[in-house]
Formats: C-alpha cells, sequence, structure tokens
C-alpha cells in the first residue's frame, strides 16, 4: 500500500502543476503509468499470497546472527562508510570542519562547486584508488543502516558508536556538496528498516509500541529531510536563476515568505517532474541500446574498461533530448525510459510485475525468516521503488549497481545451499558432525545411492 501510494500519489500530485499542461499525450501516459502500477501490484499479490512459507531460522541460529554476524556487519559497516566519507570529503576539497559549515551555510554554491571537480577529474582524467576499491566493497553500504536499524537492541553501546559514526561522515560528504541523493537514500534505509522491525515484533502489545516509536523516529527524519530539502531548493533556484520554472503558492508564500515558498514548490515539483520527461519518452521510437541504457554504471564500466562507445547506442532520455529537448542529464524522466532502452516499453511492464514479485518475496522472507540477506535486498529494493519517478537509482550509482549485485548473488547461493540442505538425509545431517562419525562410502555426498 505504501509503495503503490507513492507510485500513484506523485502521479497524481503531477498533475495538479503546470507542467501537466504540456504533456504531449495525456491518454498515452496515464495508460502506461497506470498500467506500469498495476502489473506491479498484480506481482506482489501473487508472490505475497505464495503458499510457500519462508524458511524459519531456530533461535539458536538467531542468537548467532545477533552475536557474530550483526556486530561484524555493522562494525564493518561504519568503518567502511568512515573512510569512505573521509576519501570523498579529500578528494572534492574539504580540508576541514570549517569548510563543510561553508557549504551547510550554502548548499547551492557547493552544489555548482561539485560539478567543477567533475570537470576537472574529466580534464585531467585523475582517479582516486582508495575510491575505486572501496567501490568495489559497496555492498558494504548496502547492509550497514538495515542491520544497524532492525538490531539496535542488541547492539552494544561501542558497535553502535561505530555505525552511526560511519552514516553520519558518509551524510557528511553530501552535505558539503549540497546533494540530495545520499541523504535520501538513508532516509529511505531508516524508514524501510524501521518497518522491517516493528513487523518482526510477536507480541501485539510491543508490536503497537514499536511501531509508534518508529513513526515518530521515520516522521522526525523526513521532517528533517524535508526541511534540509526546502533550504537547498530554494538556494538553487535563487543561484541558478530558475524561479521562473516552479510557481510558488500564494497562499505558502504569505506565511514563509517568497524565498522558503519557492524551496516548498520546488519540494513538491521534485518528485513529479520526471513524469513529464516520461510523456515525451514515450513519443520516442524504440532502438535498442545493447544492453548497456537501463544501467548508467555499468555503461560507464564498459566504456572504461572494454573501450565501448556507448553513445553509438543512445538510450531512451538522451534520444528524447535531442527529439524534444528535455535534458536527459538535468531533468528526471522517471525509471521507465531508462529499462525501456533495453527492455521496450512492454517489456518495462513485464518488469514492473517481476519486481513486484520480488519484492514482496524479500518483504515476507525478510520478516518472517529474520535473516540478514533478505532484509539488506528489501531495503534496496525499497530505495528503487522510492525512485521510481525520478530514475533507475541503483543502476546510475557504482557502489549501488555493484552493492545490489552482490546482494543478489550472494541470496542466490545460500537459497541454493539450504536447497540442497533440506534433501540431505536426516539422520546424516544430525550425526555428519559428531566425534568418529564417517560418511558412508555409497554417499560421499551425502545423498542415497542410486540404486
Amino acid at each position: 500500500m505504501l509503495s503503490a501510494g507513492w507510485m500513484l500519489g506523485t502521479f497524481g500530485l503531477f498533475w495538479t502543476g503546470a507542467l501537466a499542461q504540456q504533456v504531449p499525450d495525456p491518454g498515452q501516459l496515464c495508460r502506461f503509468v497506470l498500467a506500469a502500477t498495476a502489473a506491479f501490484a498484480a506481482g506482489y499479490a501473487v508472490s505475497i499470497r505464495s503458499r510457500r512459507p519462508p524458511v524459519v531460522e531456530t533461535a539458536a541460529v538467531s542468537r548467532r546472527q545477533r552475536s557474530v554476524w550483526v556486530q561484524r556487519l555493522v562494525v564493518a559497516g561504519g568503518l567502511y562508510y568512515i573512510v569512505l566519507g573521509v576519501a570523498l570529503l579529500g578528494e572534492y576539497g574539504a580540508t576541514g570542519p570549517a569548510d563543510i559549515m561553508a557549504s551547510l551555510h550554502d548548499p547551492a554554491g557547493a552544489y555548482a562547486n561539485k560539478f567543477a571537480v567533475y570537470q576537472a577529474q574529466q580534464d585531467s582524467g585523475r582517479t582516486n584508488l582508495a575510491i575505486q576499491v572501496l567501490t568495489l566493497l559497496g555492498v558494504l553500504g548496502t547492509v550497514l543502516v538495515p542491520v544497524l536499524v532492525i538490531h539496535w537492541r542488541w547492539l552494544s553501546m561501542g558497535v553502535r558508536l561505530v555505525g552511526v559514526t560511519g552514516v553520519c561522515t558518509y551524510s557528511l560528504f553530501f552535505l558539503y556538496i549540497g546533494t540530495l541523493k545520499g541523504l535520501g537514500d538513508f532516509v529511505l534505509m531508516i524508514a524501510a528498516g524501521l518497518v522491517i522491525g516493528w513487523a518482526r515484533e510477536g507480541d501485539p502489545a510491543r508490536r503497537r509500541a514499536r511501531r509508534r516509536r518508529a513513526t515518530v523516529v521515520a516522521a522526525v527524519v523526513g521532517v528533517l529531510f524535508c526541511g534540509y530539502m526546502v533550504n537547498n531548493q530554494a538556494d538553487r533556484a535563487a543561484l541558478f536563476g530558475t524561479q521562473d520554472r516552479v510557481r510558488a503558492s500564494p497562499v505558502v508564500e504569505r506565511y514563509v515568505g517568497p524565498h522558503l515558498a519557492g524551496g516548498v514548490a520546488a519540494l513538491v515539483h521534485y518528485p513529479t517532474h520526471g513524469y513529464l520527461g516520461l510523456a515525451y519518452n514515450l513519443g520516442t521510437p524504440f532502438t535498442w541500446s545493447r544492453g548497456l541504457g537501463s544501467t548508467p554504471a555499468l555503461a560507464s564500466y564498459a566504456s572504461q574498461y572494454l573501450d565501448i562507445d556507448s553513445s553509438r547506442h543512445p538510450t531512451y532520455p538522451q534520444r528524447t533530448e535531442e527529439r524534444t529537448g528535455w535534458p536527459a542529464g538535468l531533468n528526471w524522466a522517471t525509471i521507465y525510459p531508462w529499462l525501456a532502452s533495453d527492455l521496450t516499453f512492454p517489456g518495462t511492464i513485464f518488469f514492473m510485475a517481476l519486481l513486484g514479485c520480488l519484492f514482496a518475496r524479500m518483504w515476507r522472507t525478510s520478516v518472517v525468516s529474520q535473516r540478514i540477506l533478505p532484509s539488506a535486498i528489501f531495503v534496496q529494493l525499497v530505495i528503487l521503488v522510492g525512485y521510481i519517478p525520478a530514475n533507475n537509482q541503483l543502476g546510475m550509482s557504482r557502489p549501488g549497481m555493484i552493492g545490489l549485485i552482490t546482494l543478489l548473488v550472494l541470496y542466490l547461493i545460500s537459497t541454493v545451499a539450504r536447497r540442497y540442505q533440506r534433501r540431505t538425509p536426516t539422520w546424516l545431517n544430525q550425526h555428519r558432525h559428531e566425534p568418529g562419525h564417517r560418511r558412508p562410502e555409497w554417499a560421499p555426498t551425502g545423498r542415497f545411492p542410486r540404486n
């Protein structure tokens, strides 16, 4: 309900703004968005009603996870974010707390300086080896926040401190460059972890109490993020002279002034304007992008290491920019044109059904089995769904793409191993680790003989 409400809510909010008047074919846009959302909901419904229950961990395994794996993952993830945050701050020119405070007072200027660093990196061909290595370890960044939030009660004070320090250090980098992306990811991760935490609570009274606490924490985090976003967007509009693109409400302007009213209007414009880009893309003919269009991070790797020129096979947003002028790298166009670059728009609807199935499976498995991998994958899917009105967020950055692929591979391996374990004879599983036990010659792999 939350996911479908977000997808349909942002689409409905789009029609209340001035951009809706520029849609070339409203009927086509409505049909596609409603079909994609319905496919997601149908896939979710089919998967959530599956009779096959997830594998439930034993109490001993759960305690061992909390005392060993959870502690290690939080420490590893916290140290990962600390090192990555410091490396990125140094790469983008931060020399101390004074620079970070200056960026907090001028987020628009910090946002503009970020592009100057981008250009300098491209002109000089400079690379940072430490950041490249940390990028390959992106899976550590995907597990820290959900594990930290879900298992907060069972963590020691020292482990909590390491995890929180890592999140704060990495957040400082995004505050320093005036960018909302990393902060938005953390907001979605925290909210998803809180939802998993209260859903796992067995006692109804404790579940209600934990749900109230989770709602309060999520609301506080969301309000803080929206407050910073309003100020950030208002400063950007003033710096880049884009106040005319978003019209502020006279009622809001009367109470908070023209500056903040413009920020509030930008807050509404931010997750909704991508539907106009989608409308333009729906009118662009399909040309296959050779498997590199839906995931820009993969395309960047192919260009850097395989010398594949992805510009020879432009994506839907790039070709739409040439046709209509809607900037592919500046404005959003929702996730759908990126996926359609490889799958076509009908194929994208089918993909949304598969996404709904996976979303439901990871949700139910993370709650019932209380395993770490399904929980981490579900949180990443929450990010994917949260950015549906914008772009294919998990495919935009290299750490995000590598982290999700690593989680899916590990989950596939663990699933195959569990199925093999369930097929192994019960008596062999019970006695295989006892002293003096020898595996029968007829069962070298733990299976009954063919005869």
